[in-house]
C-alpha cells in the first residue's frame, strides 16, 4: 500500500489543556488548548468525547492530531487523535523551550513540576474596548506593587471566546478564568494565586 504524501490541512499540536468549551463540560464537544501562548479551540472526535470529558484536568499537557477546515476567514480545528503527554519541565527564563527536547512520552500520565505562574489576557480589540486595556494596566501595576513582575508573566492571547463577559483573564496553570472583572477585585484575586510567590530581591 502506497503511503500518501503529507496533507497540508493536517495539524499536530502540543499544548496545555485549559478548559472544555461551553457552559456544560459534561456535554462539551471542544476544548481550549494553550499552544505557545495562543488559545486555540479544537473540536474533539465524537468517539473520544466521553473519555476525555471524564479524564482531562486543566493543566494537562496534550498532543492533538487532526484536520483543519477553512471556510472563508474561519479556520476550524478538528482533532482525530488526542494523547496525554509528559509536560516539559520548565527551565528558568526559557519559556520557548522545545517540548521535543524534554523527552515527552505519549499516553503517559501527567507528572511534572509546577510551571511558573502566567496570567493570560485577551488582546483582541473587542475585549480591549470592554475594559481589557485598563485590566492589563492594573495587573502590571499590581505585580510591580508586590515586586513580583520578575516571577509572574502577563501573556496577551488571541480571542478566548468569552467576549460577552469581558474583561477576562486566565491564571495558569490550572485554567482559572475570571470574567467581568472589576479593578477593585484584582487585589483579592491576585492574592489568592500569588500568596506562594516570592518577591524578586531588590
Amino acid at each position: 500500500m502506497t503511503t500518501p504524501p503529507p496533507n497540508p490541512s493536517m495539524f499536530n499540536l502540543d499544548g496545555t489543556f485549559i478548559e472544555f468549551v461551553g457552559d456544560q463540560p459534561t456535554k462539551a464537544k471542544a476544548i481550549h488548548l494553550d499552544v505557545e501562548g495562543e488559545v486555540l479551540t479544537i473540536k474533539l472526535p465524537k468517539e473520544l468525547r466521553p473519555v476525555l470529558r471524564s479524564r482531562l484536568q486543566p493543566g494537562d499537557y496534550l498532543r492533538c492530531i487532526g484536520r483543519t477546515k477553512v471556510d472563508g476567514t474561519t479556520i476550524t480545528l478538528k482533532a482525530r487523535q488526542v494523547f496525554t503527554l509528559l509536560s516539559p519541565l520548565p527551565k528558568p527564563y526559557s519559556p520557548s523551550q522545545s517540548p521535543a527536547q524534554e523527552g515527552k512520552q505519549p499516553h503517559s500520565p501527567l507528572h511534572h513540576a509546577t510551571p511558573p505562574l502566567k496570567i493570560q489576557v485577551c488582546h483582541k480589540s473587542g475585549c480591549q474596548k470592554r475594559g481589557g486595556r485598563q485590566l492589563a494596566a492594573a495587573l502590571e501595576q499590581a505585580l510591580r506593587q508586590r515586586n513580583l513582575q520578575g516571577q509572574v508573566t502577563i501573556q496577551y492571547t488571541g480571542c478566548q471566546k468569552h467576549c460577552s463577559k469581558a474583561p477576562t483573564f486566565t491564571v495558569m496553570p490550572g485554567g482559572h478564568r475570571y470574567s467581568q472583572v472589576k479593578l477593585s477585585q484584582l487585589p483579592t484575586i491576585l492574592d489568592r494565586h500569588l500568596s506562594a510567590a516570592k518577591p524578586t530581591p531588590m
